[in-house]
């Protein structure tokens, strides 16, 4: 359901009775001392903003445990901006009847970030209830919207007590429920991270921030409301989108399902958390002109370089319909990646068609490919065409014709 947002309350002052709405003034400046009071440590100050009654103990508990997780990250930033009051006028009466009738909804945008891991802080909405409680203004949930659509976003560290595990190059945020796998997780990481960097070069942060969700709930938060990958995936790379000022990927994070990922052997594990990093790498230069046969292709070509897995073995479904006369005619368009049936061939042929590159213009030549097709102006069609050209100076059907040939060579 959208949500409609009107203008922001206005007026009162501090002084004001306990049945008027909070002025604008007044949860600007709790949320700014909010925000000091969680980068300070400062528990009493970030209790103190909660609203003391009993119809907000959840909350308050909740959110005391999540600051008690909060001040074992290490944050660069953490702040909260008031962003409008919703126009959703039953929850906004459900609201005044639960907490009182100065109860507010407002959405509010929280924006954070993690120490070597995000250049830029990432952003993400919460709709928080104010009240006026003894001529304060307080927090008394963020739940009041959540039928209407006002769902407010979570992070690793409102899921239970927090665990965090550092590595090299990787900051793990996991649970006592699943803690004995963090190290792994992070040494998977560790290792992953210079393989990609030698392939891509170094100019990306070579740290890398690892959910490990507990529960398939907190799994479903972490991919994103929007997010089609499956909840039984082993490990995916995800974002916040661009930041329209630096253009730098915002919150890129891995997600990783112990169970699934666990169920994999060595090999297989690394396989998967280096194509995955390998996205996490070349985020910036991936973009709509993008085509999925290029950012995946590219991944599985980091994540099989070091693998030694034969190409009959890492194939082995393309093989298998290579040897039954089913050789592809196309590179794989977008949506076959999301075809159960399909799935396994188009990541395989798009691998080899990224390796044929890397066999033809080595491994520079494939990357200057890749940027160069994001970099590009052009549709998806239009900016293959044009990289194509520029690193092995043929055209696309010369190419899908030599990639057929190199299927046939390698599979059959």
């Amino acid at each position: 359901m959208t949500l409609l947002l009107t203008g922001l309350v206005t007026g009162c002052s501090a002084s004001a009775p306990s049945t008027a709405a909070p002025a604008t003034s007044e949860i600007d400046s709790l949320l700014a001392r909010h925000g000091k009071a969680v980068l300070g440590h400062d528990r009493s100050t970030f209790l103190t903003d909660l609203d003391p009654d009993r119809r907000a103990a959840g909350f308050r508990s909740a959110q005391a445990a999540s600051f008690d997780n909060l001040v074992t990250l290490p944050l660069t930033s953490w702040s909260w901006t008031l962003n409008s009051r919703v126009d959703a006028a039953d929850a906004q009466a459900a609201a005044r009847k639960r907490y009182g009738p100065s109860a507010v909804i407002m959405q509010v945008t929280l924006a954070y970030a993690l120490r070597a891991v995000d250049p830029v802080p990432t952003k993400h909405d919460v709709w928080w209830t104010f009240v006026r409680v003894g001529g304060h203004v307080r927090v008394a949930s963020d739940s009041d919207l959540a039928d209407a659509g006002g769902v407010s976003w979570k992070g690793p560290w409102d899921f239970g007590d927090l665990v965090v595990q550092r590595g090299a190059h990787s900051l793990v945020l996991g649970h006592i429920d699943n803690a004995d796998v963090l190290a792994g997780v992070a040494a998977l990481v560790d290792a992953a991270v210079p393989d990609v960097t030698a392939v891509w070069g170094p100019k990306w942060s070579q740290d890398v921030a690892v959910f490990v969700p507990a529960s398939k709930a907190e799994l479903r938060v972490a991919l994103g409301a929007t997010s089609a990958v499956s909840t039984d995936i082993a490990a995916v790379a995800e974002n916040d989108g661009l930041d329209p000022v630096t253009g730098s990927v915002l919150g890129a994070r891995l997600v990783v399902e112990t169970a699934a990922l666990t169920r994999l052997s060595d090999v297989g594990r690394r396989i998967v958390v280096t194509h995955e990093v390998t996205h996490i790498a070349d985020g910036n230069a991936t973009t709509d002109a993008t085509p999925r046969w290029i950012a995946e292709g590219f991944a599985d070509y980091v994540g099989n370089l070091h693998s030694g897995q034969p190409v009959t073995v890492a194939a082995t479904e393309l093989r298998a319909d290579v040897r039954r006369g089913r050789l592809p005619t196309a590179l794989p368009k977008d949506a076959a990646f999301d075809i159960p049936a399909t799935a396994a061939q188009s990541y395989e042929a798009s691998w080899l068609a990224c390796r044929l590159i890397a066999a033809r213009a080595g491994a520079a030549g494939l990357v200057r490919f890749y940027r160069m097709v994001g970099a590009s102006p052009e549709a998806p069609d239009g900016a293959v065409a044009d990289a194509l050209r520029a690193v092995l100076h043929v055209g696309v059907a010369a190419f899908v014709a030599q990639w057929r040939t190199y299927l046939r060579a390698q599979l059959a």
